[in-house]
């Protein structure tokens, strides 16, 4: 498919103004090929650091994952599978593990790509004055990468200079090493059988060195500077606009289907809609209140998609606050929230109900019903507590992000179950978005009641049971929850070297958290997107982001007339 990308442009900056909105300056950059199969994929915000070892958006995640590839990499159905490496073999404790690459990789300008590039991926991802925002993905688990970032006693994302010999010390100490060209060891902690699959993550994306010396701190901007490895090599970038990339020929496992992919930027709503009605974008990331429109329009209701993320919004109760440190109140604010409801009708179908912590497709998730939306059930729990009505209870603050203008009626609507059901009439604390996450920081100050959430970063139990619930794990700690039976359950499974072996561990675990429940799980934020039906070969997933089948259907997407 070939388009005329100044006319689509053209289109968006002329309904830009009907709309009234700010009409942007258009850049230099490259352009499209001359022919071949082209996809336009919409983005609404342009990503702040498309640099591997700083990346934690999706929107800049989305563009690492087609210009690289990790060591390994997801397949179709989010199993873990050999990438740049063609094998890997842990040691007999589990404390190290050795990857092959494969012989004769390239990037896509033909140089080799060696083991030494991964071993700098590692490296840079720990380096104190890189502090990206998933540090904490190999800071816990590779040998000496601590340390190394613990140089940096200013925090995250904020760059130091340290003490040079210590600074070289840390680094010659870190537990990585390049053998030879084509073999890369890795030392851990401790015992972590999960590695494979963080070594698919961003992290691991071997950018080149001497181009990211040669084009300092924003190197990443510039198009020359980003030759990857992955299916697609990026080719222009477009601030705010647009960025491109062209078929990789060098790719190991073959050519892609699409010959350029250009990724979108168009902010508001509204125009990216008529964008994707016209035909000058593929796929549209749907607003939550843009779903009825889309529903009522037959042709567009049978573009739409809807399924669920790999995420888990829960009930975030500080257990170290009154009244939730007696279980009968949590059980009672856990039935008296009607998913199905708030779902379909509150959210206009942008989440989907769920009962477990762990997601759905995860190995180790669990399939029940427990605190299913029961009014009678939430009134006698709460007759149960040691409180035993809801005048005795102590004043609940509940507190949620005022900068999103839908949040408001949402929350108003959720306190009002509590308020008809329980009779129970909590105060609602609008909070701006930037000081609700620095009282999350504060285990002093941490909220009393709020909604939280927790995303995915590689589709493991461990990421989900092991690194959020654990007695030492920061987010248990800052709200008081501690389970000794629960963390020997988590490092069984985290500890054990077969893969089928581990689930029962991981099951037994989430079965122990719903049960303790120190945050009900409420509901997963659905992907929501518009696609064209001249759009094929692509699987959905629930790591998608910003389009559909965006991390496993790069070679295999395809777009006819």
């Amino acid at each position: 498919m070939v388009r005329n990308r100044s006319g689509i442009w053209a289109k968006l900056v002329a309904l830009m103004v009907v709309l009234g909105l700010m009409v942007p300056v258009v850049a230099t950059g490259v352009s499209a090929q001359d022919g071949g199969k082209t996809i336009r994929l919409h983005q609404a915000l342009y990503p702040e650091a498309a640099d591997p070892q700083i990346a934690s958006a999706s929107n800049e995640i989305d563009i690492l994952s087609y210009n690289y590839e990790g060591l390994t990499r997801l397949d179709e159905n989010l199993a873990t599978v050999p990438g740049a490496a063609e094998s890997w073999t842990f040691n007999d404790d589990l404390t190290s593990i050795t990857f092959k690459l494969r012989a004769g990789l390239t990037y896509s300008d033909g140089s080799p790509l060696t083991a030494e590039r991964f071993r700098y991926a590692v490296e840079r991802t720990c380096d104190p004055n890189v502090a990206g925002g998933y540090q904490y993905v190999l800071g816990d688990v590779v040998a000496g990468c601590g340390e190394l970032a613990g140089l940096n006693s200013a925090g995250e994302g904020t760059p130091v200079t340290v003490d040079e010999a210590a600074y070289e010390a840390a680094k010659d100490n870190l537990g990585v090493r390049a053998v030879d060209d084509l073999t890369l060891e890795i030392d851990f902690v401790e015992p972590a059988p999960y590695f494979p699959t963080i070594a698919s993550l961003w992290v691991f994306f071997p950018a080149k060195q001497e181009l990211i010396e040669e084009g300092g701190p924003d190197w990443w901007k510039d198009p020359t500077k980003q030759i990857g490895n992955g299916p697609f090599q990026l080719t222009g970038i477009e601030q705010d606009q647009l960025v491109t990339f062209q078929a990789n020929e060098s790719y190991w496992a073959g050519r892609a289907k699409i010959d350029t992919v250009e990724i979108v930027y168009v902010t508001d709503s509204a125009t990216a809609l008529e964008a994707y009605r016209s035909g000058d974008l593929d796929t549209f990331q749907v607003d939550p209140s843009q779903i009825p429109e889309i529903q009522a329009d037959p042709e567009l209701a049978d573009q739409l998609l809807q399924y669920a993320g790999a995420n888990t919004f829960y009930l975030n109760y500080n257990l170290k606050l009154p009244p939730f440190e007696d279980k009968k109140v949590r059980e009672a604010f856990a039935y008296a929230f009607d998913r199905e409801t708030y779902c379909s009708v509150i959210r206009n179908g942008d989440c989907v109900p769920v009962y477990s912590w762990v997601a759905e497709g995860v190995p180790g998730a669990i399939q029940t019903d427990l605190y299913a939306f029961d009014p009678e059930a939430a009134k006698q729990a709460l007759a149960e507590s040691t409180y035993g009505s809801a005048e005795a209870l102590p004043e609940i603050r509940f507190f949620y992000n005022s900068d999103d203008s839908a949040a408001q009626p949402r929350i108003e609507w959720i306190a009002g179950q509590w308020r008809d059901i329980l009779g129970v009439e909590v105060i609602l604390e609008p909070t701006e978005g930037q000081t609700l996450v620095g009282l999350r920081r504060d285990p002093d100050q941490y909220p009393q009641l709020s909604i939280y959430n927790w995303f995915q970063d590689y589709p493991d139990a461990q990421n989900w049971l092991s690194v959020y619930w654990t007695c030492n794990a920061t987010f248990a700690d800052r709200v008081g929850y501690c389970n000794e039976e629960f963390d020997r359950l988590t490092e069984q499974g985290d500890t054990e070297a077969d893969p089928e072996a581990r689930i029962p561990f991981y099951e037994q675990a989430g079965q122990l958290l719903l049960e303790d429940l120190p945050g009900p799980p409420l509901y997963s934020a659905a992907n929501v997107f518009l696609i064209k039906p001249t759009v094929t070969g692509y699987t959905t997933t629930s790591v998608d982001a910003s389009w559909p089948g965006e991390r496993v259907s790069a070679l295999t997407m395809d777009i006819t007339e």
